[in-house]
């Protein structure tokens, strides 16, 4: 097939063919003369401008032995092959085809061996943002750093679809839009080259229809020539393009200017039956009220319409018609969009702009209001403020007359005597005040059950307690959150076979638990399932543990280091830390006269010989039972100095009978003990 299409044939050879980018050619003719040539380009912007072009003519460019002011010869061997695509150094691939990482690493393989015949090295990568994300990572290393003879030159349309790591490494060329008149500049040239006539609307009608294209111009007017190989004709172009005639859009302006609704709707009927589409339609009459509206604002037409065409139109149709008319086809167009029917939306429109009572059916101009009439209105405006005013000024005036009628109420000083209160009281009724209801506190009270913990320090065991510490946390995280906080600083104190002592930090949680049923069943049950055993909870605050602990110590010794007897009975307990007296009788307290020489020689000399540093802190303490890995001696309940407890964190010094005595019988808090160190 010897034919070949216009756009192929007048491919531009050189940088000064290139038709609409004269920034973009110059600066690469400059790179190339001056040898300042970057490993990488990216050529990107609308179809049809010229990319793959300059691409074509930068890789002749850099090869060719006889290049003149950076451009190429066009002549010699290796410019000949370039443009017949036979010179194997000068690869182009289509990504839309060869988008895969497989392509890409056998690209990154071939790239590392030298030309063969040219210079240069040159891949022309055509529509690049349709490789996908592994494709653009394997290429990513050898775009950065390629062989030193090695040049890419990448294309796109969309380069908004490439990776910024991609554009980073590469100079970036937008090709704009090509203009009007370029584009029916260089189809004039083809046509005069060509011998063919041609007329000058009919290629400003295909330049538009182009919009901005060359191979899209060229593509139209090689389909005119087919159509007539004579002349290319302005009825001709319309028919290749699918274009309207501007003089349509006249008639059709004019009908709806003059509310003439059928013979607008007969002009669009017309058009639809040629094949016209609606949406083209609205879309060119929109362009063509903007042409309007610039050559009316300007001394340049620019519209497709002769002069005496354009003074016709623009003698009648006034300028703020068309702002309207361009409002109201925008919207029918968004409509027409999501429409199965865009036919009914452009007839619907079209009797609109024809019913619009808003605009002047006699006078190109709008009518000019009767100044007169408006003087009168303003002047009437005027009197009606004044007279709202006066009648406002009188208001002002009776209230501040009222304001001064009234005995302005005092306040008495703060530092006035009370006897002057009545002076300044104002008169008015008092409103007598209704107390809000206070809400409801719960009144529970903590008690120290002392005979319990007693008993349970009784019959305390080391097992026990260790099985408690062990479990406590299991207990606490399977409890409700909102019931585990009201255990919140809870800690573990002693245990027996039957009950576990915990101590409390607040003295209000301690008081809730003792009167909260269910959480100690819950604790219970809690206790039972992970130990195996029933446990009874018993309750106090912390800071009655290290006090009752001594106590109980003094009272053990007394009792010559056997469990004190205790009978326990429901009686009202006291919130005291003070030990609460049993219904045992307690052993006998010798007097304050005989107790007092014998704490002063207790605490000037040890009770013993043995050194204090070495001396048992609690003195004489009871035989273990029979069983000693079940039992727990009083010693092991967290006050050996050298063993503190992690629930307590207390230790207590050594303390002679004698001083323990004096203890119970004026109290622990009234007996200061000074050590002699």
């Amino acid at each position: 097939m010897s034919y070949q299409a216009l756009y192929r044939v007048w491919r531009p050879q050189t940088f000064d063919e290139m038709v609409g980018q004269d920034m973009i050619a110059e600066t690469l003719k400059n790179a190339v003369k001056n040898q300042q040539l970057s490993h990488a380009y990216l050529f990107t912007g609308p179809r049809g401008t010229g990319k793959t072009s300059a691409a074509k003519i930068l890789a002749k460019a850099v090869n060719c032995p006889n290049q003149t002011d950076g451009n190429p010869c066009n002549e010699c061997e290796i410019c000949q092959a370039i443009t017949q695509g036979q010179l194997s150094d000068v690869i182009e691939i289509d990504a839309a085809s060869n988008n895969g990482v497989e392509e890409i690493r056998d690209l990154r393989d071939k790239v590392r061996y030298a030309p063969t015949q040219a210079d240069y090295k040159v891949y022309i990568i055509d529509e690049v943002h349709m490789l996908t994300t592994a494709a653009f990572n394997a290429l990513l290393k050898t775009l950065e750093e390629p062989p030193e003879q090695v040049i890419f030159v990448l294309a796109t349309t969309e380069p908004h679809k490439i990776p910024a790591t991609i554009i980073s490494r590469t100079q970036r060329f937008d090709f704009q839009r090509i203009q009007n008149k370029d584009l029916i500049d260089r189809m004039a040239f083809i046509l005069e080259s060509d011998e063919i006539d041609y007329d000058d609307e009919a290629l400003a009608i295909i330049a538009r229809a182009s919009n901005g294209g060359m191979r899209d111009s060229l593509s139209l007017l090689d389909q005119s020539i087919s159509y007539n190989q004579q002349r290319v004709s302005t009825q001709t172009a319309l028919q290749v393009s699918g274009s309207l005639n501007q003089q349509t859009f006249v008639d059709y302006i004019l009908a709806i200017y003059q509310h003439d609704s059928s013979q607008a709707i007969m002009i669009v009927e017309e058009q639809l039956q040629k094949g016209k589409q609606a949406s083209r339609f609205i879309e060119e009459l929109i362009l063509f009220s903007r042409d309007m509206l610039l050559t009316q604002f300007s001394k340049t037409n620019h519209t497709l319409l002769t002069q005496e065409e354009l003074d016709t139109i623009r003698n009648q149709i006034p300028a703020d018609y068309y702002y309207r008319m361009i409002d109201q086809l925008n919207h029918a167009q968004n409509q027409m969009r999501f429409s199965n029917q865009p036919d009914i939306y452009l007839e619907v429109a079209t009797i609109q702009l024809a019913q619009d009572e808003d605009q002047p059916t006699n006078s190109p101009q709008p009518s000019t209001p009767n100044v007169q009439a408006l003087q009168d209105r303003v002047a009437e405006l005027e009197e009606q403020i004044a007279f709202i005013q006066t009648q406002l000024k009188g208001q002002d005036q009776r209230i501040t007359a009222a304001q001064q009628s009234q005995p302005t109420p005092k306040v008495a000083p703060l530092n006035e005597n009370t006897a002057n209160e009545n002076k300044y009281q104002e008169t008015a009724q008092e409103v007598e005040l209704t107390p809000r209801q206070r809400p409801q506190r719960n009144n529970v009270r903590y008690a120290l059950r002392l005979n319990h913990v007693y008993q349970i320090l009784n019959e305390a065991t080391r097992r026990d307690i260790q099985t408690i510490k062990a479990e406590w946390t299991n207990v606490l995280n399977q409890i409700a959150p909102i019931e585990r906080a009201k255990l919140a600083g809870t800690k573990v104190n002693a245990a027996s076979p039957t009950h576990v002592l915990i101590s409390f930090e607040n003295e209000q949680f301690a008081a809730n638990f003792q009167n909260n049923t269910d959480l100690q069943a819950r604790l219970q049950e809690l206790l039972e399932a992970l130990t195996g055993q029933a446990y009874q909870v018993e309750v106090m605050l912390e800071t009655e543990w290290a006090r009752t602990r001594q106590n109980y110590k003094i009272l053990r010794q007394q009792n010559n280091g056997q469990p004190i007897p205790i009978k326990l009975e429901e009686e009202e307990t006291e919130v005291s830390d003070k030990p609460k007296p049993t219904a045992t009788k307690q052993p006998e307290m010798p007097s304050m006269a005989d107790l007092l020489p014998k704490v002063n020689e207790a605490v000037q000399t040890p009770t013993n010989d043995e050194p204090a540093d070495q001396q048992d802190p609690y003195g004489d303490l009871p035989e273990p039972p029979v069983n000693p890995d079940d039992s727990m001696d009083f010693a092991d309940m967290d006050v050996d100095p050298s063993n503190f407890d992690e629930a307590t964190n207390y230790a207590v010094e050594e303390i002679p009978e004698v001083i323990s005595q004096a203890q119970q019988l004026f109290g622990a808090e009234n007996v200061t003990i000074y050590y002699d160190r």
